[in-house]
């Protein structure tokens, strides 16, 4: 099974979306990450084992091959008696079905920091995986990895191949030099950066309106849900647009993503992306936090924030409590808020009808959405490993599915972590296939067992999601409507699953949108010094804007005193950084 790290929050219900949905697949963007990597110092040793043009994915090595690799600790880990990080189930079925031991070069949980030093002293473990990209360059740089491009081809799964080659374009462009490929990138699911405009349908159509298709559209149906009584209960304690929480985002950066009660769209419909390094007009990197449109799009959140149209408690309170207790009617976030406030909601009032859209950017119908860090992180093989062989045939059997390679109750112990090669690996559109593949069957065009056969061709897990989706469905098929779902009985336990693969991820299905990448997600000198400074004068300075704390020609301050502090250079970094 592939898993995902799509969820950020520390919610029980949202974290078991990761565990039950484990085929939740990849993410793409059509712009690099910071470019190909750099140096040319890279190595050309190919190993023995490429040789093999008869490889087997998971063949069993023939004879014991000793991998040495850096890890990370977590003490908060239980193992079952008699295991440990060294020595638990999944060490002893890699060394007693597949004849590979895992060493443990080093375990710390200051990992990054041990990492660093390994490249510092010029010798790497046989593996490491969790690298950020910038260790990723500076690894490739020092000539430390090695060029795996022909074990890859000839020992990688097909189910491995097809991940990578789900978001080939963007992978490529990180992990390849000059036709040569010398790492294996992290993969997530793109749905899970697409924010979706979340609504009360109910409240819509009992006051006679219709889903925001421009910022105008929102304003009045965010006027309605607060002056309009759409609860009915005879009270004025009803908002419209839910801002964030106490100290929560404003919108996702390049370091922050995947959660919910942001501005992003609002922002996309002045073409700004805060948070992101774009190409300017010059063709050279930009902050879009520092651009005019992004003034332009604080100067239009101050002015609804004035009318009483966002939530008034936004960065001082529990936001999530107006969604929770049914006192707010729209919100932007991401497609599994079944799993957490939406499904609090309807918990609360089962006749809560939230639907999911998209807000247009622009008169021609399409969305601009911010992409998200696809490849978060890195793996590399050292130029020195005798058998590279047998760590790609570790990541087979992560994306295989560790619970169909050891005991299943030992798997639900364990998790992922302690097995040696727990990468996050997953198809591009892996949640969207089971929800296309309904689609489907509900017009007609596919049986059960066609589905299940599709499904049984890249990822079984995704049957029992499916086979709850066909059971829980009622007639007619195209109301996705709250109404169009049986949740009665014990069926309540799984609407979080339902409801975010057969509602939440419509708007990825269905809708108009088209992404925007940062340029980059490697970090500078500059940065590691500066960054934390810049990032709380930006969101200071955009916070007291839109609550009317401070006025718009704070903005212009802001990008003076941004640039002063060390934005310039961070800026002529990143260019550098693209320009190798």
């Amino acid at each position: 099974m592939v898993k995902s790290s799509f969820i950020k929050k520390a919610s029980t219900a949202a974290l078991s979306l990761a565990i039950v949905a484990s085929l939740l697949a990849g993410c793409t963007g059509n712009s690099g990450n910071g470019g190909n990597g750099d140096g040319n110092k890279t190595s050309t040793k190919e190993p023995a084992a490429t040789t093999d043009t008869k490889a087997d994915p998971f063949g069993k090595q023939p004879e014991l091959t000793v991998l040495t690799r850096g890890t990370w600790t977590d003490p908060n880990t239980k193992y079952p008696d008699g295991q440990s990080l060294d020595d638990n189930a999944y060490t002893r079925m890699l060394k007693d079905k597949y004849n590979i031991e895992i060493k443990n070069e080093f375990v710390a949980s200051d990992y990054g920091k041990q990492v660093d030093l390994a490249i510092a002293s010029g010798k790497i473990p046989d593996y490491l995986i969790n690298l950020t990209y910038t260790q990723y360059r500076a690894i490739v740089k020092a000539g430390l990895a090695m060029d795996i491009s022909k074990v890859w081809d000839q020992y990688a799964s097909d189910q491995t191949k097809a991940v990578y080659d789900s978001n080939k374009e963007l992978f490529d462009s990180l992990v390849k030099q000059d036709g040569k490929m010398y790492g294996i990138p992290a993969s997530k699911p793109l749905p899970d950066f697409l924010s979706v405009m979340w609504i009360r349908q109910d409240w819509l159509d009992k006051l006679g309106l219709k889903a925001p298709t421009n910022l105008d559209e929102l304003e009045a149906v965010a006027k309605a849900f607060k002056e309009k009584d759409p609860d009915g209960d005879g009270k004025a304690d009803t908002e419209g647009l839910v801002g964030p929480p106490n100290n929560g985002p404003l919108y996702q950066d390049m370091d922050n993503q995947n959660f919910n009660a942001h501005f992003d769209p609002i922002f996309s419909s002045y073409n700004s992306f805060p948070g992101f390094w774009l190409k300017g007009s010059d063709g050279k990197a930009v902050y879009g936090s520092t651009l005019p449109e992004t003034k332009e799009a604080l100067q239009k959140l101050a002015d609804i924030y004035k009318q009483g149209l966002i939530s008034p408690g936004m960065l001082t309170t529990n936001t999530y409590d107006l969604i929770n207790n049914n006192k707010a009617g729209l919100f932007f976030g991401t497609w599994w808020e079944p799993f957490t406030e939406v499904g609090n909601s309807w918990k609360n009032d089962k006749k809560a009808n939230w639907q999911p859209y998209l807000l247009p950017s622009g008169a021609d119908g399409i969305y601009q959405a911010k992409g998200g860090n696809a490849a978060a992180s890195f793996a590399v093989i050292s130029k020195d490993a005798k058998n590279p062989e047998a760590v790609i045939k570790m990541l087979n059997l992560y994306v295989k599915g560790l619970a169909n390679i050891v005991d299943k109750d030992q798997q639900a112990i364990l998790r992922d972590y302690p097995f040696p090669f727990a990468q996050t690996f997953s198809l591009a559109d892996g949640p969207a296939r089971i929800l296309q593949e309904m689609d489907k069957y509900t017009a007609g065009k596919v049986t059960v067992d066609q589905a299940h056969d599709y499904f049984n061709s890249y990822d079984p897990s995704a049957i029992p999601i499916f086979d709850k989706m066909v059971a829980y469905k009622t007639k007619p098929y195209d109301n996705n409507n709250i109404s169009g779902w049986n949740f009665s009985g014990d069926n309540a336990n799984d609407f979080g699953l339902i409801y975010s693969f057969g509602v939440g991820l419509k708007p990825y299905v269905s809708g108009k949108f088209k992404w925007v990448n940062t340029l980059t997600y490697a970090r500078t000198k500059t940065m590691d010094k500066r960054w934390a400074n810049l990032k709380k004068l930006e969101y200071e300075t955009f916070s007291k804007i839109i609550v009317g704390q401070e006025p718009i020609s704070g903005f212009d301050t802001f990008v003076q005193q941004w640039k002063q502090e060390g934005g310039d250079q961070i800026t002529q970094e990143i260019q550098e950084s693209l320009n190798q």
